[in-house]
């Protein structure tokens, strides 16, 4: 009796077969080449997931962070539907979700004990429920699908990432995707092609992503990661090499303007300053009056956020807040809302389309509006528990100070409760939750630090 062919072999031959139909069925609905050849290649994606998922969550970091832009220009018409049509980027997303149900499935036992599983499923659940009441079931779905997306990514590192070797070469994929996002980025500042709007004359760039703020939140985060493998490197050529790296994501940084991300960077490195090293903290002071005084740019910045005019950004943004609550409160929405991602369908509802952009700029708004005091309620735990089991590992493994293995740990902890902190303040004002690159790598390096510390102290016991 014939044995049967190993299943890796098979799941290779049948995302081989996979490729080679999606590429024909592309060309028969008269896609580019280029189309047919970037959706036909998605089944690899699904080899990596079985032979090596470590490759697969580094491929992911890579590629996302470009995929913004590219979606302009590359899309697919689906068969069998009127005019209907997914872009790069949903496509993208949705092959990850569709990983990611898989990974489920194979690890689900496991799941239930992960750390944040508990935040997550009850963020998801939460949400999944507006499904039977809202206003626009489509956005909800498309958003759990996103929301479920971070969580894989989380689940990714925290199950492969199990050595210091394995965490530098995560933070080092997480770098090496700032790549293409600040060439681009450069390349639009040389030619001044950048953001510009009635406020600021000044091209902003904006790398590959959708907009300035969603960019240097992403560098922020990205900075990050740097921070945290130049405590890991050894070599000093090594951190040398990382200091150039860093400095151009600061520069870069810098040169989007955005006032909420540049704050949030300060916040960060400032928390970790103050509670690690105090001594240089006047120095730390120094840099934001030198750039403030050598640049124009930068003080017409830091000048309009302190302006408090009806055309202000921060007076929109509390209009819009004021506007959504008061019509959560009267149409009787305080307790569940109007459902998951349907904030700016409300915003436009009650505002029309006389403003270009409905976003209501705070996580804490848009959950209530969305969710009502139940969804607000699942929002801050989800966001607050971060804070605490950080913090807890970080005084756990604080007691194993004489191995220099775990003092870098308690430090790598420390790094990401301070950038959680950060990120929060940052929440009362912007996006972070929805932005969905900054929170896959953010996640990508909780996982991989809890996996690391996880892994290592099984190993002592």
């Amino acid at each position: 009796m014939a044995s049967r062919p190993p299943l890796k072999l098979g799941i290779i031959l049948t995302s081989i077969a996979l490729c080679s139909l999606l590429f024909i069925l592309s060309l028969a609905m008269s896609s580019s080449i280029l189309q047919s050849l970037v959706f036909s290649l998605s089944p690899l994606l699904l080899i990596f997931l079985f032979i090596s998922p470590l490759l697969l969550l580094e491929i992911l970091l890579i590629i996302r962070p470009s995929l913004d832009r590219l979606s302009d220009t590359l899309s697919l018409s689906l068969p069998f539907t009127h005019d209907f049509t997914i872009s790069l980027a949903q496509g993208f997303g949705g092959g990850v979700v569709f990983l990611g149900i898989l990974f489920f499935f194979q690890y689900k036992k496991d799941i239930f004990k992960t750390p944040f599983s508990l935040p997550f499923f009850l963020l998801l659940g939460s949400g999944a429920m507006t499904l039977f009441y809202s206003i626009e079931p489509s956005r909800t779905f498309y958003e759990l699908l996103r929301l479920f997306s971070i969580f894989f990514i989380f689940l990714l590192a925290y199950r492969l990432v199990r050595n210091e070797r394995q965490l530098k070469r995560l933070l080092i994929i997480i770098l090496l995707s700032c790549v293409i996002p600040i060439i681009t980025a450069w390349v639009q500042l040389l030619l001044g092609i950048g953001y510009t709007d009635s406020e600021f004359s000044v091209p902003r760039i904006y790398g590959t992503f959708a907009h300035p703020n969603i960019f240097a939140l992403y560098l922020v985060v990205a900075s990050a990661s740097a921070l945290l493998l130049f405590f890991f490197l050894q070599r000093r050529l090594s951190k040398g090499l990382l200091l150039f790296a860093l400095g151009c994501i600061l520069l870069t940084l810098i040169l989007t303007y955005s006032r909420a991300a540049w704050g949030t960077f300060f916040v960060f490195i400032g928390l970790i300053t103050l509670l690690k090293f105090p001594k240089i903290l006047p120095l730390l002071l120094f840099f934001p009056l030198l750039l403030f005084f050598s640049s124009t740019s930068i003080q017409n910045r830091v000048y309009d956020a302190f302006e408090i005019t009806p055309s202000s950004s921060l007076m929109w943004r509390v209009n819009i807040w004021n506007d959504t609550i008061d019509k959560t409160y009267q149409e009787g929405k305080t307790l569940l809302g109007y459902g998951l991602n349907t904030f700016e369908v409300v915003a436009e509802d009650l505002r029309g389309l006389r403003f270009v952009v409905n976003d209501p700029h705070s996580e804490f708004v848009r959950s209530f509006v969305e969710g009502g005091f139940v969804g607000l309620a699942f929002f801050l735990f989800f966001s607050l528990f971060p804070v605490w089991v950080l913090w807890k590992r970080k005084n756990a493994i604080s007691s194993e100070q004489g191995k220099e293995f775990f003092q870098r740990g308690q430090l790598a902890f420390l790094i990401l409760w301070c950038l959680i902190i950060a990120l929060l303040l940052l929440s009362f004002t912007d996006h972070v939750l929805r932005s969905t690159m900054v929170q896959w790598i953010l996640w990508a390096m909780i996982g991989g630090v809890l996996g690391v510390y996880k892994a290592q102290e099984k190993n002592l016991d």
